[in-house]
């Protein structure tokens, strides 16, 4: 999009910092930096405390506090939907919460058929909903009314989740591609065909795809065209590993684990591999970053908490059962779920036990979080759980015919969207609100 106030030349420069699904604030201001009409766009984070700046001026990329008087311009969003969750997990950092206000009872507003299981989170832009069934169909549904708008297939089983970003959707096939679709009609603009399956999720960065194969390849690509910046294979020592793992970018940093038990950081700008972590088994779950950490779950039963910038481990906590799912963060906790069915809440910095909720079924999904602190999970024992995060107590639950959840819950604006192994797709909303 165009950016007021920036002349073309530096709008095409620093064209990969502008994408629809995020805010964008234009303030008019003095400081010492001399800036050309004293305009300045800021990029925001979700947690609203630290900004990335972009000026036609020597100052750019500077961090300031947010202690401005500010005019606000939302774009990309559907009516209702009032911001997307473009992405696995909402977010490059998989921080998992949503600019939503949504709070129970819910009611379900629209189910659609897939008629194929769903291990396929969604993304929600442009008014369009996005996933794709276990057989290899994408998806995009109205989200007001839940019928498709195009359906593509990709000829290859799918459990990776798609990312949007400015009328694009991209998302990897088991077949080992990478595709790029219009979000408006599906059709293909490019694809990279890698040497491995793809089970992981893209994640979307001021321009960049960032994406895993089973070929043991971390690649960046850029979003317009697919030109690949750099691949960079994992030093692995495993004979027969793999990446399930979705990659999480933070400050210039990706974060990624592979199935054989290593935690990696790589410099998001060349793929350079920075540190590596070991764990003492596989795994499945994908990282998550706040405040300098790095979470992450695997099969040997322990959330870690690692230094983001130096690999070292902070603190460990062993739960009963193995984790699949994907630790989420909320003002300094840390909350993820288990096998055997408990979700478990820890103080992120130290790694003390806050609570243990037990939700009976199998929780291999990821809870998507609200504003205020209610955290959305569904379990395989077919139930959709909400939850004040602050209290560790259940605060609405419904029973949804068919085998469970196994992909986790979207979030945005007044709804949420999550989609079952049996192959039903669910649109909820408040209850009492209008269809």
């Amino acid at each position: 999009m165009a950016a007021p106030g920036l002349d073309k030349d530096f709008q095409d420069k620093h064209s990969a910092w502008f994408n629809e699904n995020d805010f964008i604030l234009i303030i008019v201001m003095t400081n010492p930096c001399n800036l050309l009409g004293n305009r300045v766009l800021f990029h925001g984070g979700l947690d609203g405390k630290q900004i990335k700046v972009m000026t036609n001026s020597s100052c750019q990329r500077v961090l300031l506090l947010l202690l401005l008087s500010v005019v606000t311009v939302t774009v990309g969003a559907a009516p209702g939907e009032r911001s997307g969750w473009s992405m696995f997990l909402g977010n490059p950092s998989h921080s998992a919460i949503a600019k939503s206000e949504l709070t129970p009872p819910l009611k379900q507003r629209w189910i659609f058929d897939a008629e194929g299981a769903i291990y396929s989170s969604a993304a929600v832009a442009e008014g369009k909903v996005y996933f794709a069934s276990l057989p290899g169909r994408v998806f995009a549904l109205d989200t007001a009314t839940g019928q498709p708008v195009w359906t593509f297939e990709t000829e290859a089983e799918i459990n990776s989740s798609p990312a949007v970003a400015n009328g694009r959707v991209y998302i990897g096939s088991k077949g080992g591609k990478l595709f790029c679709l219009d979000s408006s009609n599906g059709e293909v603009l490019w694809k990279i065909d890698t040497e491995g399956k793809i089970a992981a999720s893209p994640v979307i960065d001021r321009g960049i795809v960032y994406f895993a194969s089973h070929d043991m390849n971390l690649y960046a690509v850029r979003a317009k065209n697919g030109t690949i910046i750099w691949k960079t294979k994992l030093p692995t020592q495993a004979t027969a590993s793999g990446i399930y793992s979705s990659p999480a970018v933070v400050d210039d940093r990706l974060y990624v684990a592979e199935k054989a038990h290593t935690l990696y950081a790589l410099d998001a700008k060349n793929g350079k591999v920075l540190w590596q972590h070991a764990t003492d088994s596989a795994v499945y779950s994908s990282p998550s970053v706040m405040n300098g950490l790095v979470f992450i779950g695997g099969y040997d039963r322990y959330l870690r908490a690692v230094d983001a910038k130096s690999g070292k481990l902070r603190w460990k906590s062993r739960l009963d059962e193995w984790i699949y799912a994907t630790p989420v963060t909320f003002n300094g906790s840390v909350y993820v779920g288990s096998k055997d069915g408990m979700l478990t809440a820890f103080r992120g910095k130290t790694g003390e036990k806050l609570w243990s909720l037990d939700l009976r079924g199998t929780i291999s999904s990821t809870m998507a979080i609200s504003q205020q602190g209610i955290g959305y999970v569904g379990s395989e024992d077919s139930e959709l759980y909400a939850l004040d995060l602050g209290k560790g107590k259940v605060l609405w639950k419904e029973i949804v015919a068919g085998d469970g959840f196994h992909a986790s819950a979207a979030l945005s604006g007044d709804n949420l969207y999550a989609g079952t192994l049996n192959g039903y797709f669910i649109a909820w909303e408040k209850e009492g609100d209008s269809k």
